[in-house]
């Protein structure tokens, strides 16, 4: 098979390749939107109301606050400021709702198929706006963690990497051991959207997500965050589905170019 000459040059048909073994670790899509008044004056009421309609999806709840970070001169500190967050999850805690009165998203650590997984957005989404009126959209996001974790596959990376995504990213031999090397890259695609991927090698006992164990040993990453961002007034939830499924196309024809075949197969993917 030719190899594309950058990331976006796959066209669709050709290249969902299924991976029996896939080294996905999370998948989250998320929408971000004004802060809303009435979820804010009555919040307790309106997260019970979204949750009960979710129930049967989600059974259980969790109640947590986000604190965000500050970085002052004098170092890290926490805005006095938290925001409570409503955590709803499935009976295997594989699939998990979050939301409050700015976001709602959905991730899950059992990802198999993009309908399923655009289709439960869609689905709270539809929820909370039963509940409150969301006027508008500020971002809509999708975001693809991938980790390998094998000894053996780490050994073989310069086989299952394209050259432009391997990098140093190779054992240099016990004397020069690589403990770490990120990689970002940005992207402004044509149709408006934004695509941003890390990858590269991760120190051990590090992980870049609570959700995502840490490991004793160095593992390679790819982290994928494809989104759109709107002025105010100009999305107003068109069609969700359509647009998680065009921004995930995005992060699979990245995934796509930056893999080898030898990487499909490895993990189970039929050619």
């Amino acid at each position: 098979m030719a190899t594309a000459a950058h990331p976006f040059a796959f066209a669709e048909p050709d290249i969902n390749v299924p991976l029996q073994s896939a080294p996905l670790v999370r998948a989250i899509a998320q929408i971000r939107f004004p802060h809303l008044t009435r979820f804010s004056t009555n919040e307790d009421a309106v997260a019970t109301r979204i949750a009960d309609a979710l129930a049967d999806q989600y059974p259980l709840m969790d109640v947590g606050q986000e604190t965000t970070l500050i970085i002052t001169p004098d170092g890290l500190s926490e805005d006095p400021t938290t925001t409570r967050l409503w955590r709803l999850s499935s009976g295997d805690r594989d699939w998990q709702i979050t939301f409050c009165g700015t976001f709602l998203s959905v991730d899950t650590t059992h990802y198999v198929r993009l309908r399923d997984f655009a289709q439960r957005l869609v689905d709270a989404w539809k929820a909370v706006n039963e509940q409150v009126t969301v006027p508008y959209i500020d971002r809509l996001g999708v975001r693809y963690v991938n980790q390998l974790t094998r000894r053996d596959l780490l050994t073989r990376l310069p086989e299952l990497l394209r050259t432009e995504v391997l990098g140093i990213s190779v054992s240099q031999g016990e004397e020069f051991a690589l403990l770490s090397n990120i990689t970002e890259a940005r992207y402004r695609l044509s149709d408006g959207a934004s695509f941003m991927a890390r990858w590269g090698m991760l120190p051990a006992n590090t992980s870049i997500d609570n959700a995502v164990p840490a490991y004793d040993y160095p593992t390679w990453l790819l982290d994928m965050d494809s989104f759109r961002e709107f002025t105010p007034g100009s999305q107003q939830d068109a069609d969700i589905f359509e647009d998680v499924r065009a921004l995930a196309l995005r992060a699979y024809q990245f995934f796509r170019w930056a893999v080898t075949e030898d990487f499909l197969v490895a993990f189970g993917g039929e050619l």
